[in-house]
């Protein structure tokens, strides 16, 4: 299976690629910078948004694990928010060219302040930049996915903790 993984060079996409690697999958790597990606896959170093035919030049992938968003770790930067409508394009772009899978990656940052345990019902209340966006992109590919014909199969992933290796076995039950 043909993997696209954007987001790549970050502290999760980094142990994740490396893990869909060793699972057998042909991953392509995109970031901004590839540096610290594992040097046994395609890296396509891109700024995402400038890309008119995305599906096409990344070599039509079968999946798209969308990882990507500036300025992960730095919750309150406006980056998240001005960056959504890119974001929106880039899965659009995406789906509508006819990708069959699209996963987006959430945190949970999504959830907000919440004292007891959670699971997939728990309702999100974000609090951050970085949390409404995170939210906002899984409801995102939910709506677009929807609206074609022969309906692209999306996932919202969300990973607690921060393990690369942990989220990584994640999106292997996930499938």
């Amino acid at each position: 299976m043909k993997i696209l993984v954007t987001g790549a060079n970050g502290y999760l996409g980094q142990g994740i690629v490396k893990k869909l690697y060793e699972a057998g999958h042909n991953v392509i790597a995109t970031s901004l910078n590839i540096n610290n990606i594992t040097s046994d896959v395609e890296k396509i170093p891109v700024d995402l948004f400038s890309v008119d035919d995305p599906y096409n030049y990344f070599g039509k992938p079968d999946v798209v694990l969308h990882l990507a968003l500036r300025d992960g770790f730095i919750h309150d930067s406006k980056a998240h928010v001005v960056d959504l409508p890119k974001h929106y394009e880039f899965l659009n772009k995406m789906v509508e060219s006819g990708v069959s899978k699209v996963a987006v990656m959430g945190s949970m940052h999504e959830i907000g302040f919440y004292e007891g345990s959670i699971d997939s019902q728990t309702p999100c209340f974000p609090e951050t930049p970085y949390g409404i966006s995170k939210n906002a992109l899984t409801w995102i590919i939910h709506r677009i996915s929807k609206k074609q014909r022969n309906p692209t199969i999306h996932t919202g992933l969300r990973c607690f903790g921060v393990s690369p290796i942990g989220c990584a076995y994640m999106l292997r039950l996930s499938r």
